[in-house]
């Protein structure tokens, strides 16, 4: 017999390599453990929804042995979704263009669906469990392997008109000489500052043998450069890996400040596999970003923070279910 549990979900987190899966309570608890398992690509390299369709089906047959659930799972994807009918619109890291995703986890398990982008998933979760629980106006950050987030004013998510807004990585730095972005633009904030970025950059330094300690790192790598190559060398005293990353943290503070300065914000919530790698990348940006606000007030009251889960995208798609059925959290949806 399943164990009994208050108002218990199955989130689920669907990034561009692996799916992870975790079963969680309306306080915002993890029952058990987290489950990750590998996404399935096609021959044509394009991820198989229906394959992962039955990922999901059998997690959920799973955790119903468990606990007892909501009819309903909660979904973050990588990429832009129209939530109103579940449509993974474009989600380039699966090679998905306008796949009725959420239509077809209801039809083939039979529950509601709540499916969302990673980054406002994980704004909700900040909001409602985590570092910006009662701030009325922040803006949740990945840096990972993208760079971008979503906006919570006057407090409650905001999306825009096409639930788009806070894709501020795709601000072009350098349109001529830039690289291209995956959006389609050349010289986006993102091809800069993210995680291939600073294994870019460090693998140009490499070429320059500007670094002796990143070639030695390569050597393991069949002289491939990594992003925390470069963070293990900077920790090492590293210059060049140490000039990479105060690069990496100019341009992002030039651009969050910007953020700031525009709609006055008094949080930053940084997420992300290069920010939760590094306690020291996410104090530098909390130092640094103060000389590019606007106001002495802002230079003042600003609160840089952490996130506050393993995994906040998965914890958001949770909330996420529980605020659309009215348990907790309903008041920070967007209008």
């Amino acid at each position: 017999m399943p164990n009994k549990a208050y108002n218990c979900v199955l989130a689920v987190d669907i990034g561009g390599t692996n799916a992870r899966f975790g079963i969680i309570d309306a306080n915002g608890e993890l029952i058990g453990e987290m489950n990750t398992l590998p996404v399935t690509l096609r021959a044509d390299g394009v991820a198989d929804e229906v394959e992962l369709v039955e990922l999901i089906r059998h997690q959920l047959k799973q955790a119903t042995q468990r606990v007892d659930l909501l009819p309903a799972v909660g979904i973050s994807l990588c990429g832009n979704v129209d939530r109103a009918t579940g449509e993974a619109v474009l989600v380039p890291n699966l090679h998905w263009r306008n796949v009725p995703f959420g239509r077809m986890i209801q039809e083939r398990c039979g529950v509601e669906v709540q499916i969302a982008t990673d980054v406002r998933q994980a704004a909700l979760a900040e909001a409602l469990w985590g570092a910006a629980s009662g701030v009325r106006n922040f803006l949740w950050v990945t840096v990972g392997t993208g760079y971008g987030g979503y906006l919570f004013l006057n407090g409650r998510l905001y999306g825009g008109s096409h639930g788009f807004a806070g894709n501020f990585g795709h601000t072009p730095l350098d349109e001529v000489d830039g690289y291209m972005c995956g959006c389609g633009q050349r010289g986006c904030v993102e091809t800069f500052v993210a995680g291939p970025a600073i294994a870019r950059a460090g693998q140009l330094a490499l070429a320059k043998e500007q670094s002796q300690l990143l070639a030695d790192l390569a050597a393991s790598n069949q002289d491939e450069v990594t992003a925390p190559m470069v963070f293990e060398a900077f920790e090492a005293g590293d210059k060049a890996a140490q000039r990479i990353l105060e690069r990496v943290i100019f341009l992002i503070c030039q651009n969050l400040g910007a953020a700031v300065n525009l709609l006055d914000l008094d949080m930053i919530v940084l997420g992300g596999g290069v920010c939760n790698g590094s306690e020291w990348f996410v104090k530098r940006i909390d130092q640094r970003i103060r000389d590019f606000l606007e106001t002495v007030e802002a230079r003042r009251d600003l609160q840089v923070a952490r996130e506050s889960f393993v995994d906040s995208a998965l914890w958001g798609a949770a909330a996420d279910v529980f605020a659309h059925r009215g348990i907790v959290g309903t008041s920070l949806l967007e209008t």
